[in-house]
């Protein structure tokens, strides 16, 4: 009362000898409208110092719990793959990847389009990762496997009640999840179109209300769509929004498909065998070579279907073209056409008995001829086996090879490395 000073947190000493205890209290002065002092309020806070430190210590574990839980949610809600998990270094792949890294300087919406299996995913990871927005939540959803009646919750979340089995308390929605992030659609050309309205308006207004409720909230994200199907055609089928269309596809990204370079297989095969754990594991040169003119409907998914069957029927030090499933090794596989042989002009019909190393070659054979190759795969299978040509001619001896072929030593260990070509298997 004197100083006129509050005294927050202080030790007050209560009672004399056994009876004496030790408190923590409040002082606050009361003053009038003049400011003189009148009186003051005294308020325990904790009987003992005892009881200060247990609330400390409750504080502290409350305080790691909430930094545990948000640690989780940032890893969950973070992107699981950069511009350097894109393995590969044809021309098609080159041009996607610098697009990527100059649409990823904006915060426009972007639309990524391409085959099944060609890593879209991948693709919008990588972008949210050389984004500004790579510190904030990634959230995707594939908008094909959310049941339909569930859509528009999970997208936009609910308030507490408003339909039958929902949460009390409601639920938040992958978009206000996806505040200051990325917010990617996977297979966005299957969105339902009451939810298509509903995001056209989230974009153009920056707000989302949840279902049941008339309160907005404000969100800023930067939108990422991937489809594999013509959005033109299904915008024309009317399964579509046409302005929504427009304003997704403002910068548009076309994933090249695994056939359109076929100089990437090598790397991306040895990539998918080291994730199974198989590192040390050969991929011979007629196997590559068969890999490589393959044309790969299915994509890298379907590549690394086939690696997997290999892995698991080889001998575990090698993969053979005969571990190879029959649809890469068949003469009659997709890819390959028949055409009349001599001894079809004879009359009779041709079908001899090829070595799937020849097929794979690019080699007329006998009976059938290949399709017309893309330049990256002409490409590819000519380095390889000038490579394998150069080593057999000089046993195997890397640098006489490498002068052979007038190149570093250094690169012909990396084009080596990345065929799979291996000294003993090259000499004789």
């Amino acid at each position: 009362m004197q100083s006129g000073n509050k005294e927050i947190g202080d030790f007050c000493i209560i009672g004399e000898g056994e009876a004496k205890n030790t408190t923590i209290v409040n002082r606050i002065p009361m003053s009038d409208e003049n400011g003189t002092v009148l009186g003051m309020v005294s308020m325990c806070m904790f009987r003992n110092p005892n009881e200060l430190k247990k609330l400390a210590e409750k504080v502290e574990q409350l305080d790691n719990k909430v930094n545990f839980y948000k640690r989780r949610i940032q890893s969950a809600l973070s992107a699981r793959y950069t511009l350097d998990s894109i393995l590969g270094e044809s021309t098609p792949l080159t041009l996607a990847k610098s697009r990527l890294v100059n649409f990823a300087k904006t915060d426009f919406p972007v639309l990524i389009q391409g085959p099944t299996g060609t890593g879209k995913e991948l693709f919008a990871n990588a972008l949210h990762s050389e984004s500004p927005r790579k510190n904030g939540p990634f959230v995707g959803i594939n908008c094909a496997a959310v049941p339909f009646e569930l859509f528009e919750s999970e997208l936009f979340g609910y308030a507490g009640g408003a339909f039958s089995g929902a949460n009390k308390e409601g639920k938040v929605g992958l978009i206000e999840l996806a505040d200051n992030g990325t917010l990617f659609l996977d297979e966005i050309g299957d969105m339902p179109l009451a939810a298509q309205a509903k995001l056209l308006r989230v974009l153009e207004e920056k707000t989302v209300y949840r279902v049941g409720s008339t309160k907005a909230h404000a969100v800023d994200f930067r939108l990422v769509a991937a489809t594999n199907r013509n959005l033109d055609d299904i915008v024309a089928q009317g399964s579509f929004r046409e302005d929504l269309f427009y304003r997704i596809s403002a910068l548009p990204l076309q994933i090249p498909s695994l056939s359109e370079r076929a100089f990437d297989i090598p790397v991306i095969a040895r990539a998918l065998i080291a994730r199974m754990g198989k590192d040390d594991l050969i991929i011979t040169p007629e196997t590559m070579e068969t890999l490589i003119a393959y044309d790969w409907p299915g994509n890298i998914r379907e590549l690394r279907n086939v690696l997997i069957r290999a892995v698991s029927v080889g001998d575990g030090r090698k993969i053979h073209v005969q571990d190879l499933p029959p649809t890469l090794t068949s003469p009659n596989r997709a890819g390959w056409k028949a055409t009349p042989g001599p001894e079809a002009a004879a009359g009779t019909t041709a079908c001899p008995d090829q070595q799937p190393s020849t097929q794979a070659s690019g080699k007329t054979i006998e009976g059938f001829s290949p399709p017309l190759a893309s330049l990256h795969v002409m490409n590819a299978n000519a380095e390889l086996s000038l490579i394998r040509q150069a080593l057999e001619a000089n046993n195997g001896n890397m640098a006489r090879t490498a002068k052979h072929l007038n190149i570093s030593r250094a690169t012909l260990y990396e084009k080596c490395k990345k065929y799979g070509i291996k000294r003993k298997d090259s000499a004789p």
